[in-house]
């Protein structure tokens, strides 16, 4: 299960959440074709999630990684955008979802039920507003840990006998 499954996984069982449970869309992804149209179909609060820049390599020799940043977004949306107390009130709303799925990963971690390797320390969040559609809430720049696959490169590269001449010449 990658983190995108992971947390869709969560948001499914989410008390505030409930993605399926209602009929509605809760969750919306980078991976699903509606991320484009996220007017039309969320309901709230809601939880997205975004492949972020990229991902580089990590780890040592042996134990190598692909550490890859995720954008968590928890939004809510306000009836009144002038509304103070309101936008409040949905910011530690979204920031009390974001803490439970944090620790909930945490614990998925600690008892082994998902192979992501993850610390709290590399979360950077930052509050969020966009005003145009009324909804506030917050993000989450999440580094994971993948585990790396080599791969056997027999397979994946054609042999060339005068490249590999050249290739041990050139290196000796």
């Amino acid at each position: 299960m990658n983190f995108i499954e992971y947390i869709e996984n969560l948001a499914e069982r989410h008390v505030d959440i409930r993605d399926k449970a209602d009929g509605h869309v809760h969750f919306l992804s980078s991976e699903r074709a509606k991320h484009t149209s996220i007017d039309s179909v969320l309901h709230y609060p809601a939880v997205l999630v975004d492949r972020g820049s990229g991902f580089d390599y990590g780890g040592s020799p042996g134990q190598y990684t692909k550490v890859r940043e995720y954008l968590l977004f928890i939004v809510e949306h306000v009836s009144d955008t002038s509304d103070y107390e309101e936008i409040d009130h949905a910011l530690v709303h979204c920031e009390a979802i974001l803490d439970s799925f944090l620790n909930q990963l945490i614990e998925d971690r600690k008892s082994r039920k998902i192979r992501l390797s993850f610390s709290l320390e590399q979360v950077e969040v930052e509050y969020i507003a966009n005003h145009d559609n009324s909804q506030y809430g917050v993000m989450a720049s999440v580094l994971i840990n993948e585990p790396y696959k080599p791969l056997n490169c027999d397979t994946q590269f054609l042999l060339n006998r005068s490249f590999d001449k050249s290739f041990d010449k050139t290196f000796q």
